[in-house]
């Protein structure tokens, strides 16, 4: 973006396999996800009206982040632009205090109101900062930006070779390890991969901070809050807590009604909205809300303690 400072980096590494373990601040890690077709929507019994109807879709092959970008790195674009996020901007964020959400102004991607460091998740950032970020990490690798605009009058050029948020249909597919009929990122029932712990839901640990109901019985993450990154068993692609731990934003504008009239090839959401599209859920979220086909939305200005982003990449 015009006036950022720029800084060469390391280099995006491409992962097929392996494991999820937290990285240096300033690498972002890349798993390369084939195209392919598969039946976007909830396929399962439950969920809401905008999980369906189950639609056919078939995506160019792309890269998505292993995991989701970090405190630590978002604090090094803030450190290197001066940037100041849309909470502190503003009125603050949504967070937990006790068990209500309020909005003190000085809740921010800084001060969530529950502990951090810089291997966490970023929260509290808007769809606008996500934005941000990614444009200025482009940059700083040489890479080309793929958002311009400003406001709600933002485009985005899929052709190129910048990062960008994953719209939902990249999403989903991820998740679902390339749109297998997987209930969840690591599959269906408890949260396990091969005996591991698969994610930061809401399981005993939330459970004794809230006293919420609705909870994964007998599965304690040790987590009632944020996990760092990679904390848990990644599914078969190698991507790391795409159920629980936090919201990510998506590029697509929300529309309640757009399965019945996605296109097949590479659908990017309606090309007008109010709110954005936001996968995954937070630490705390319901269980039905983890569901890889399950949806988020929120105003692009929103920010939450729940919430963050993870990056991705076209591949031409």
């Amino acid at each position: 973006m015009a006036g950022m400072k720029m800084l060469m980096l390391a280099g995006v590494s491409i992962l097929l396999l392996g494991g999820c373990a937290t990285r240096p601040n300033d690498a972002i890690e890349m798993v390369f996800v084939k195209g392919g077709s598969f039946q976007m929507g909830n396929t399962f019994e439950g969920g809401d009206a905008d999980e369906r109807p189950v639609h056919e879709v078939r995506l160019d092959s792309y890269l998505i982040g292993r995991c989701e970008v970090t405190v630590g790195q978002f604090r090094q674009f803030v450190e290197e632009t001066g940037y100041v996020t849309t909470a502190e901007r503003g009125e603050g964020a949504s967070v937990f205090i006790g068990t209500k959400v309020e909005k003190p102004a000085d809740a921010n991607w800084r001060n969530p109101y529950f502990q951090q460091d810089d291997s966490h998740p970023v929260v509290c950032v808007s769809w606008h900062d996500a934005i941000a970020y990614c444009n200025w990490r482009s940059e700083s690798e040489g890479l080309t930006p793929c958002y311009s605009g400003s406001g709600d009058d933002i485009t985005c050029d899929f052709s190129a070779n910048g990062y960008r948020l994953p719209t939902e249909a990249e999403w989903e597919y991820a998740a679902r390890s390339r749109g297998k009929r997987n209930e969840y990122s690591w599959g269906g029932g408890e949260p396990y991969i091969n005996g591991k712990h698969a994610g930061n839901t809401r399981d005993e640990a939330a459970h004794r901070q809230w006293g919420l109901n609705n909870y994964w019985e007998g599965y304690d993450d040790g987590c009632a809050w944020t996990a760092p990154v990679g904390s848990f068993a990644p599914n078969e692609l190698s991507v790391c807590d795409m159920s629980g731990n936090v919201y990510e934003w998506c590029w697509d504008w929300y529309g309640e009604d757009y399965y019945n009239a996605s296109p097949i090839e590479n659908p990017t959401g309606p090309h007008t909205g109010e709110m954005r599209a936001c996968r995954d859920c937070g630490f705390a979220c319901a269980i039905r809300h983890e569901a890889t086909a399950s949806r988020g939305k929120g105003l692009p200005t929103l920010t939450f303690c729940w919430g963050g982003f993870r990056l991705a990449r076209s591949v031409r």
